[in-house]
């Protein structure tokens, strides 16, 4: 089964490429300066925080149980970097290119609609959080590597980096375009506005996503309603978040109130799953995987073998 989610997909992060590729090219030539000096900067944001995440035991580990118990190797299922690169081209990639087919003709719907207020939210938290989602989904079940809730909350903040560092190439280049000074200058100032007004938002709104979709599929013991009502609950919460940041306030100072009290929703939100996550799998010492059904006794020793290994570190 995960053979065929994994296909499934490979098949469109390569068909939606184009659409981040574009992207970054598209910056580039609007102004080179912004572009390069935007991929300098979005390469920072790809290296520190999957690092950061990394040092956390949060992180899935893809490197246990390579061995069978008597020594010899076996084939896992996926690797670190396949896992990282199909979050990062999810959401840089097959989440942008869903975007900008339907947010542009959403937001005409409103504006002729006279929804002005709340334009932006639906043409930017409905189909970006949506899609964002599926993707997370989809890679839970593409590797068997990933079965605890925190990783969930880790695979949804590689895809809403992805998609953060792809949008913010593109807002760079068109605040370079549109300042009346220089192209660099237009450059930092908005790099400053979206990295420190709201840091690593699609990040954030992912990860609270992904931590109910993973909540969902693994918690044990559970009704289907649970689950269905416990992941789209949690994607709505994402949605909800992401949706009132987008509001188009009229007033200055209620839209900056608007801000703050979005912001003083999400981050301690994101802390707490974080500070949950992290306790549990501290002391999670039964983690194991297959890399497929199990048909017979030496296969089922695989998986007492790695949570005899766990427990010791």
């Amino acid at each position: 089964m995960s053979r065929m989610f994994k296909i499934t997909l490979w098949v469109l992060v390569l068909l939606t490429a184009p659409a981040g590729i574009f992207t970054v090219a598209g910056s580039v030539f609007i102004s080179p300066v912004s572009g390069l000096l935007g991929m300098v900067f979005g390469a920072v944001y790809l290296v520190l925080i999957p690092w950061l995440l990394s040092r956390t035991p949060l992180w899935p580990d893809f490197r246990s149980g390579r061995r069978m118990p008597d020594g010899s190797r076996r084939k896992g299922d996926g690797a670190t970097w396949t896992w990282m690169l199909a979050c990062l081209m999810w959401g840089g990639s097959a989440s942008f290119a869903v975007v900008m087919v339907t947010a542009l003709p959403i937001m005409g719907i409103t504006d002729k609609l006279g929804w002005v207020f709340v334009s932006a939210s639906l043409g930017g938290a409905y189909p970006e959080e949506i899609v964002k989602s599926l993707g997370i989904l989809l890679i839970l079940y593409s590797f068997r590597q990933l079965n605890r809730p925190w990783h969930g909350l880790v695979t949804g903040a590689i895809v809403g980096l992805g998609f953060e560092v792809n949008e913010n190439i593109l807002y760079g280049a068109t605040g370079a375009l549109m300042d009346p000074n220089s192209d660099f200058a237009g450059l930092i100032s908005m790099w400053q506005l979206r990295t420190f007004v709201g840091p690593l938002l699609h990040t954030v709104f992912s990860a609270i996503a992904g931590y109910g979709i993973a909540l969902a599929l693994f918690r044990a013991g559970k009704s289907a309603g649970w689950r269905w009502a416990v992941g789209c609950g949690w994607v709505f919460i994402a949605f909800t978040l992401h949706f009132a940041w987008n509001l188009l306030w009229e007033n200055t100072v209620i839209a900056y109130v608007n801000i703050v009290v979005v912001c003083l929703v999400m981050y301690p939100l994101i802390g707490y799953l974080i500070w949950t996550c992290w306790r549990q799998a501290r002391v999670d010492a039964s983690y194991a995987w297959a890399p497929g059904a199990i048909t017979s006794t030496r296969e089922l020793s695989l998986i007492d073998a790695h949570a005899v290994e766990n427990r010791r570190t």
